[in-house]
């Protein structure tokens, strides 16, 4: 989602949102004259959080496991959110327990704080739903030269990946999409690079020791103004009929990647565990 020249993942939006409303409605019950519960917030959220985070690695824990560190790179946006909601009104209620005089406070912000990014939640997934769109008439070229039409590319599931050169969580990202690349071949993924001519897209893949098929070269960013796109790298996950399902903003782990695919392509997709 974007505000401005800035865009935001929307799952951080969403929380942003369940925060200040949470926020506010604990200042307003302050003003009131109820104890202040905005620390006590912060605490559950952050209990709720790291509830969220160990369930997903539980969850997909062969590919965190296959990359330790990466269970620790929380940009991948590894959160399980029925488990954040649990863990936040788990951690409200012991210190609700622990803290009687914040019983209100605590348990009305919360209440609003959940609606509030519940709300948003579903908002942003029914503008999803509503832009839902086929692949564009737009022709690309090949590294080589030769023209490509995107339409033609149905008939799998796709995944494109919009990157840059320049962009740093684009080249820490690729060579896992690449290894992605090679062991589904049941699955179609095209390398799109945003801005830049065939001749620094080929060198640097050269001096990377990259060698990944469907690269296309996307000078004029059709793709980015066409999926609304204002941060790199965004990868789009799109149907067998070239339908976008989902669009994610940021850098993939081998987890979040094999989430995102299991919702085009569950028989193609690694197993959670």
């Amino acid at each position: 989602m974007n505000l401005g020249p800035f865009a935001f993942p929307t799952a951080l939006l969403a929380l942003l949102f369940g925060l200040v409303a949470a926020l506010g409605c604990a200042g307003f019950l302050r003003k009131r004259g109820l104890p202040d519960a905005g620390g006590a917030l912060y605490l559950a959220l952050g209990a709720g959080l790291l509830l969220a985070r160990t369930m997903y690695v539980i969850g997909w824990r062969q590919q965190y496991l296959e990359r330790p560190w990466s269970i620790l790179n929380l940009r991948d946006g590894g959160f399980d959110p029925v488990a954040a909601v649990i863990g936040l009104v788990l951690a409200a209620l012991l210190i609700g327990w622990r803290r009687p005089a914040l019983r209100k406070a605590l348990a009305a912000s919360v209440a609003v704080g959940v609606l509030g990014w519940g709300l948003a939640t579903l908002t942003a997934l029914q503008l999803r739903q509503a832009t839902q769109q086929p692949l564009p008439a737009i022709a690309l070229h090949d590294l080589d030269g030769h023209e490509l039409a995107l339409p033609s590319l149905r008939g799998k599931p796709l995944v494109v990946n919009l990157w840059a050169t320049w962009c740093g969580p684009c080249r820490r990202e690729l060579p896992m999409l690449v290894e992605a690349q090679q062991r589904m071949p049941q699955v179609r993924f095209v390398f799109a690079n945003q801005g830049e001519d065939a001749v620094t897209v080929a060198g640097y893949l050269h001096q990377a020791g990259l060698a990944p098929r469907h690269v296309l070269v996307d000078a004029n960013l059709d793709l980015s103004a066409r999926y609304g796109v204002h941060g790199y790298p965004t990868t789009l996950f799109l149907d067998a009929d070239g339908i976008l399902r989902d669009q994610v903003m940021g850098e993939l782990s081998r987890a979040t990647l094999a989430d995102h695919l299991e919702r085009i392509a569950p028989q193609a997709a690694p197993p959670r565990h």
